[in-house]
C-alpha cells in the first residue's frame, strides 16, 4: 500500500495495549487509524465523533455519575447540618461557661452561618463604593480574597463562585 504517511513502530505496555484494543472496537478502527486519531486529538486537540449508540452510553454513564454526585451532596449537606448542631451545643455550653457576654464575631459558629452575598450586599458589607468588588475581583481571586479579607468587619475573606455569589472562605 502506497502512502505519503512515516511509519512509526513503538512497544506499548500490555495495560495500555489493552484499552487500545478497547478503545479500537469501540469505534471500529484499525490499531493504525486509531492512533492516528488519538495523536491527532493530542497535538491538535480534535475530539473524535461518537456514534449515537456511544453517545448514549455516555450520557447514562454521566447521569448516572451526576445521580452519585447529588447523593454526596445531600451526605455532606446532612454532615454539615449535624457539624452545626455539635457546634452550636458546643458554643452554647462555653458561652454558659465564660458568662453571657462572651461573644466572638470570629467564632467559627459565625463564620458557618454567613450567607452568600449578592455583589451589592457584599459592597455594603465591606464599606466600599460601588463598583469596588467587581473592579477588585478582575485583579484575581488571592487578590480579591486578601482585599475583602482587609475590609470586611470581621476580618473574613471572600471568594466568588461560578454561580456569581461571593462566599466566605
Amino acid at each position: 500500500m502506497v502512502t505519503k504517511n512515516i511509519r512509526a513502530v513503538t512497544y506499548v505496555p500490555p495495560d495500555y495495549h489493552k484499552k487500545l484494543r478497547q478503545y479500537m472496537k469501540r469505534h471500529n478502527l484499525t490499531e493504525s487509524a486509531a492512533l492516528v486519531q488519538m495523536i491527532k486529538q493530542f497535538f491538535d486537540g480534535e475530539q473524535p465523533q461518537l456514534n449515537s449508540e456511544l453517545r448514549t452510553e455516555v450520557e447514562e454513564i454521566v447521569q448516572d455519575q451526576v445521580k452519585l454526585l447529588k447523593g454526596d451532596i445531600d451526605l455532606l449537606k446532612g454532615q454539615i447540618a449535624l457539624m452545626q448542631q455539635l457546634l452550636d451545643k458546643t458554643v452554647t455550653a462555653e458561652t454558659t461557661r465564660r458568662g453571657a457576654n462572651s461573644t466572638n464575631n470570629n467564632h467559627p459558629r459565625n463564620l458557618l452561618r454567613l450567607t452568600p452575598k449578592t455583589e451589592e450586599e457584599l459592597t455594603r458589607r465591606l464599606g466600599v463604593n460601588t463598583g469596588s468588588v467587581a473592579k477588585e475581583f478582575a485583579k484575581g481571586a488571592e487578590h480579591f480574597s486578601y482585599w475583602s479579607q482587609q475590609k470586611d468587619p470581621s476580618g473574613i475573606g471572600w471568594h466568588r463562585r461560578g454561580d456569581g455569589l461571593y462566599y466566605p472562605v
